[in-house]
């Protein structure tokens, strides 16, 4: 692949996956934020000079497991069955080998098709989260403000008192490869400055001044859809409200951007995050499972 295939790969995820949003140009900041010591690889499969299939992989260097990696393959939903993802596939195995990566993940929809590739390809079934979405214009009440509680704008809180909350209230995020964070000037050029982030929706929770928990949504304002990229609470705040205060706030702000559907991912062993989501009124629609694979010890 090329970054002038970025739009060909847009349209394959968009019919392949119904929660992903991603403008066009966010994707073509996710390739132009790649580090290079993620040795990464991407493969285009065409038939008959069109896009039907697109693949990604490289090391996950967001975590400080050794050997550490991941792949991405994606067939458009009417080319499947047909060896095209296999044949992308064992064009990345052979890669991570080559390079040294240890530990493999991947994702496979709900779909048992895609379940039964990844099992294929020699995976182990790994966590499992789940999607859901809600109307932003049908809210509960928004919670009472408890004293010494204010709320600002991932913008007037600025990049790096965000990026600091971020980097220590997400190490605790559940998953089968911890996240040990991303350096500063990574993560303001992938996150902070992409085009679909929305720093004036995404809020953040003052407790007598100090930022402690935080929420982000990125949004494809031309579809009027967003998705939730994470929420999190510093330890020492956690059980007291402020996420569902923090997530309440940010999806009013949404509405009133023009975004009518938010979706929002979770692991289904984060009961208190899908606990703060079903108060707010999301509804599951789909579900995906992380799959593993051991190369090397």
């Amino acid at each position: 692949m090329t970054i002038e295939d970025v739009p060909a790969q847009a349209a394959i995820r968009y019919a392949s996956f119904p929660w992903f949003v991603a403008s066009v140009a966010q994707q073509e900041v996710w390739w132009r934020t790649t580090r290079p010591e993620a040795r990464v690889l991407r493969l285009l499969a065409l038939r008959d000079g069109h896009a039907v299939g697109c693949a990604v992989g490289g090391f996950n260097i967001s975590t400080s497991e050794p050997g550490a990696s991941y792949v991405q393959v994606e067939v458009h939903p009417d080319h499947r069955g047909q060896g095209v993802g296999s044949a992308l596939y064992q064009r990345l195995e052979e890669h991570l080998r080559a390079i040294g990566a240890r530990r493999v993940r991947t994702f496979a929809t709900e779909d048992p098709a895609d379940r039964r590739w990844a099992q294929k390809q020699g995976y182990t079934q790994g966590a499992h989260d789940r999607y859901a979405q809600l109307d932003t214009a049908q809210l509960p009440s928004l919670p009472p403000l408890p004293s010494g509680v204010t709320t600002v704008s991932l913008r007037e809180a600025g990049p790096q008192t965000v990026y600091d909350l971020d980097l220590a209230a997400s190490v605790d995020e559940p998953g089968d490869m911890s996240f040990d964070g991303i350096p500063y000037d990574v993560w303001l050029g992938r996150y902070w400055n992409s085009p679909d982030q929305q720093l004036d929706v995404g809020t953040v929770v003052l407790v007598d001044g100090v930022a402690a928990c935080a929420t982000f949504l990125e949004a494809n304002l031309a579809l009027g859809k967003g998705v939730s990229t994470g929420t999190c609470t510093l330890r020492e705040y956690r059980g007291r409200g402020l996420a569902k205060i923090a997530k309440s706030v940010a999806l009013r702000q949404a509405a009133q951007a023009g975004i009518h559907t938010a979706i929002t991912c979770n692991d289904y062993t984060n009961a208190p995050m899908i606990a703060v989501n079903d108060w707010l009124g999301y509804q599951p629609f789909a579900s995906e499972y992380s799959y593993l694979k051991q190369l090397a010890d």
